[in-house]
């Protein structure tokens, strides 16, 4: 096994002038799927082993979106896993297709890879965590086969919500039920996604509340259709507004849900910008209304209520 096998790599250049492994590095290995306050038991674990043992920090995580099995569930859109993974302080994230990983034994996985391709001195994974051909490896199997060689295992404890492991299957239930503040909670970071902006019909504008429109990510969960309150980011900018996320019924009845956010004081253009936007709560849900001008009167109770909110302290 080498690293041909990596789709990508990222390094965090804020973290350390010129991040590397050669000298060894601490690596913590999983899916990271959502990167939820359990994963962030074990960046700080990471984080603080490789402090102690001054080698970068690096994070080698499984890119689940080539993986048929796991159909719409992602939690992320492609590539913000890495991006705040080393908001958290990793040094380095490599991320290899899970399509391509899966059939490695998980020996040569450990030996060739995390020992010998990485120079791992340390290792942290989950209590849960298991990889290989038939997922035949675990904590124990890399402790075993590394310990002899000077290299440690850390296992952290799951973190507990209620009694139960906080894990992505929890997460995605709570956005399929529409819980998203509960499912926000628990991530450390707010539930979105990033995409360009592109056009719509312009029908917003005609009712008094232009609206910027992005396709959702057809590989994510998805939360009911319906409004919720939002924030979107524009060119390093953050926003509040309320999105409509959906068919459309009153006015189009289309097939592929879209995210239609009418943005609170933003007068720019951002055709064609990438934006990601955040969902922070749910409002209501998607209806069909008689007439455009019983959806213009909706819109405002919409925008009120969002007010509201916010002025209750909810923020992003």
């Amino acid at each position: 096994m080498n690293k041909e096998i990596l789709l990508s790599f990222h390094t965090n250049i804020a973290a350390t002038a010129n991040p590397n492994t050669q000298n060894g590095c601490v690596v913590a290995v999983g899916g990271f799927d959502g990167v939820h306050i359990g994963h962030l038991s074990l960046i700080k674990a990471l984080t603080d082993q490789a402090k102690r043992l001054s080698l970068p920090a690096v994070v080698f995580m499984f890119d689940y979106f080539d993986n048929p099995k796991n159909g719409n569930q992602m939690l992320l859109s492609p590539n913000l896993g890495a991006s705040i993974l080393m908001d958290n302080g990793v040094d380095i994230v490599l991320t290899a297709p899970f399509s391509k990983i899966k059939s490695v034994s998980a020996t040569d996985f450990v030996t060739e890879f995390l020992y010998k391709g990485l120079g791992a001195k340390s290792v942290i994974c989950g209590y849960d965590f298991r990889f290989g051909n038939n997922r035949e490896g675990d904590s124990t199997l890399i402790s075993n086969l590394l310990s002899g060689k000077g290299v440690s295992v850390i296992t952290p404890p799951p973190v507990l919500e209620n009694g139960t492991p906080v894990s992505a299957t929890l997460i995605r239930n709570l956005i399929s039920k529409g819980d998203i503040k509960q499912a926000n909670r628990l991530l450390c970071h707010s539930f979105g996604f990033v995409n360009p902006v592109v056009h719509g019909a312009k029908l917003g504008r005609t009712l008094g509340f232009p609206t910027v429109n992005q396709q959702y990510p057809q590989t994510m969960v998805k939360p009911p259709y319906g409004v919720y309150l939002t924030t979107v980011k524009i060119e390093g900018e953050n926003y509040y507004g309320i999105t409509n996320f959906g068919v459309k019924p009153t006015v189009s009845a289309g097939e592929v849900p879209t995210c239609e956010t009418y943005i609170f004081d933003y007068n720019g253009d951002c055709y064609g910008k990438v934006a990601r936007l955040y969902f922070l709560d749910f409002i209501r849900p998607e209806q069909k209304f008689a007439s455009v001008e019983q959806l213009k009167e909706q819109i405002e109770k919409d925008k009120s209520y969002a007010l509201k909110l916010l002025a209750e302290g909810e923020r992003l």
